[in-house]
């Protein structure tokens, strides 16, 4: 295979483009092999995103060359070697920013395949501290502490990031995680761990182990994804595929998962066309997946809307640093051992707007995805996107109306994956607590007397001191 790699460092001097270089035959021994485009001095991601594009522009170019010339062939993949420090979310929105403006080199190249690679003989202590719990900002290093001005137009907000948070990103947005440095690794158990962890947070992904990075088929690695993978995927469709990987997982595991009915006290009725009144549609499960090993996953579901009050307060059991105001930690909770949680969320102070929780690390953020579906009409719906909008209604028949026979796709779905969650007692108190913030019966009716007329009324009912963004794509 003939390949060209964007070699990619933040620092002044590109190590690693040396290394590559040092490494390779050049067809020219008096000049730097062909192929090779180093961005130095900054990320891709960020410093360098506006050098990105040009550079594959010009790799395609320099392969036109060579086969025009006769002597050789063009190239047959282009690999972008990031940083440590980036952000692979930050490059998948540049391509699809790309496609979506008709950028010509996108009928070019295409973003394939995303590839992490995964230290093993650090990983676990990066993200898990000597008691088990994701690392907080005490105890992991902060990646942009950067108070320079000239700098600031890149780290926009000048909050800390650790680093704890990262490798939670580019672990979950990977088609391919590679575990490398398994010779450094001692103990089979510590390799479990690792394994249970990254399975936790990607259960999607195909998992390859290797000791100097030596993978036996570049084809397990190079378009192993064809374009199929989480390259052409946003937030939501990430959370999706999460969900069915992990009910996929749920097929397989001995444990039974328990349905539970916030109203009743009882088992729901799942028929999502059923329109009987005369028994509950809240829809609340806990699904669980006991993974071998100590870290376990479960989804929280529920089709009533969070007290925004009381879910704040729930928040605080989580370990977090960022995102949220200074409030009482309950350091007995349950939730202190959650080391990634993110879904979709609804909130009591609004009927429209569709709500995202991210937490992971130290770090949380509740991000405004905009409106839920279900508040526009179908034929405004994108007729290609539609049976994957109605997958997340609670009836397929549902009609926007005061009625609330259903509430269409307005919905908690949240993962949770952290210490001990695979025991059912943990699963059950989370499940609890989250319940609990959940309105109750005579919440409820208050909600439903504001829900379609009155908004302001709902903010006033319902007062929300999260801190909310709006999400960007």
């Amino acid at each position: 295979m003939k390949i060209a790699v964007i070699v990619n460092d933040m620092a002044e001097i590109n190590i690693d483009n040396k290394l590559l270089v040092g490494n390779t035959s050049p067809s020219n021994t008096n000049l730097r092999p062909d192929g090779i485009v180093e961005l130095s001095n900054g990320c891709a991601c960020c410093q360098l995103s506006d050098d990105l594009l040009p550079s594959i522009s010009e790799l395609i170019t320099l392969s036109d060359l060579k086969s025009q010339a006769g002597d050789d062939e063009g190239f047959d993949h282009i690999v972008i070697e990031l940083s440590g420090v980036a952000s692979p979310n930050s490059i998948r929105s540049m391509f699809q920013d790309a496609e979506y403006y008709g950028m010509p080199l996108l009928d070019r190249v295409k973003l394939d395949t995303m590839v992490t690679v995964l230290d093993a003989s650090t990983f676990e202590t990066c993200v898990k501290n000597q008691d088990g719990n994701l690392v907080n900002e005490e105890d992991s290093p902060q990646l942009y502490p950067i108070r320079d001005e000239d700098m600031m137009d890149t780290f926009t907000t000048g909050e800390s990031f650790s680093v704890s948070d990262l490798l939670v990103e580019q672990t979950e947005i990977a088609d391919v995680l590679v575990v490398n440095k398994l010779d450094l690794i001692q103990d089979s158990r510590d390799l479990e761990n690792i394994e249970t962890i990254v399975e936790a947070l990607n259960p999607r992904a195909k998992i390859i182990k290797t000791e100097y990075g030596h993978v036996e088929n570049l084809s397990d690695v190079l378009a192993a994804a064809q374009g199929l993978g989480v390259v052409d995927a946003g937030i939501t469709d990430d959370h999706r595929d999460t969900i069915e990987a992990m009910e996929d997982l749920l097929l397989d595991d001995t444990h039974n998962h328990s349905v539970y009915d916030h109203e009743h006290g009882e088992g729901s009725c799942n028929d999502p066309t059923c329109t009987d009144e005369s028994h509950s549609h809240s829809h609340e499960h806990a699904n669980e997946t006991s993974i071998p090993g100590k870290i376990g996953s479960m989804i929280f579901r529920s089709r009533r809307p969070f007290h925004p009050t009381r879910l704040l307060h729930a928040l605080g059991d989580l370990p977090i640093v960022h995102g949220l105001p200074e409030i009482h930690e309950n350091t007995n909770s349950v939730l202190k051992n959650v080391i990634r949680s993110k879904g979709f969320c609804w909130l009591a102070d609004s009927h429209i707007a569709a709500h995202y929780w991210s937490h992971a690390g130290s770090s949380f953020e509740l991000k405004c995805l905009g409106r839920w579906w279900a508040t526009l009409p179908q034929e405004q719906w994108p007729e290609e996107a539609r049976d994957d909008i109605l997958v997340d209604f609670d009836n397929h028949n549902h009609e926007e109306s005061d009625s609330f026979v259903s509430v269409g796709d307005r919905r908690q779905e949240v993962v949770l994956i952290g210490e001990g969650i695979g025991e059912e007692q943990n699963r059950q108190e989370i499940t609890r607590i989250l319940n609990e913030c959940c309105l109750t019966d005579e919440e409820y009716e208050v909600y439903k007397k504001y829900a379609f007329d009155d908004e302001e009324k709902l903010k006033q009912e319902f007062s929300n001191t999260i801190p909310v963004k709006m999400m960007t794509f």
